[in-house]
């Protein structure tokens, strides 16, 4: 008997699991950076625990299929057109999303330094107005006067 190589049948158009995998990772990324972002908008940074880890999961996923893929991407969306739609509405949302998503991020902390910033000043100053004596050993003026309004000669 003659060895014979079997020649690989052509795929139906969404027939590749990884692609199809491909998508709903992108779909599902962008589903959870907008619940972030609507977190970030109500003022509630705090939710973010929630996301954070999934869209750390799902980031990586998103990588490593489109590195699996890479190669054959361009053969998918060719052999199916309208999975290559499909496909490109759904990043060009994530890229929205994503923007938005950082934009948004970049804003909380920049909003929980000044929140930090001014907690530190306060203490700051309570320091400087609550010292007995100043940098160079001196006792500072307020605390030589009389309070205001002392009556000395009743």
């Amino acid at each position: 008997m003659l060895p014979f190589a079997t020649l690989p049948s052509l795929a139906e158009p969404g027939d590749c699991p990884s692609t199809e995998m491909l998508l709903s990772t992108v779909v599902e990324l962008s589903a959870v950076m907008a619940e972030e972002n609507a977190a970030l908008a109500s003022g509630y940074p705090a939710g973010l625990v929630a996301t954070a880890a999934r869209k750390t999961e799902l980031a990586a996923e998103y990588a490593e299929l489109w590195e699996e893929l890479e190669t054959d991407i361009a053969e998918a969306l060719a052999s199916d057109p309208e999975f290559g739609r499909r496909l490109m509405a759904a990043v060009s949302r994530l890229r929205l999303v994503a923007g938005e998503n950082v934009a948004r991020l970049e804003a909380a902390m920049s909003a929980s330094r000044r929140r930090v910033e001014a907690i530190l000043e306060t203490l700051r100053t309570e320091v400087r107005g609550s010292a007995t004596y100043g940098t160079k050993g001196d006792i500072p003026l307020d605390l030589r006067l009389p309070p205001y309004g002392t009556d000395f000669h009743a």
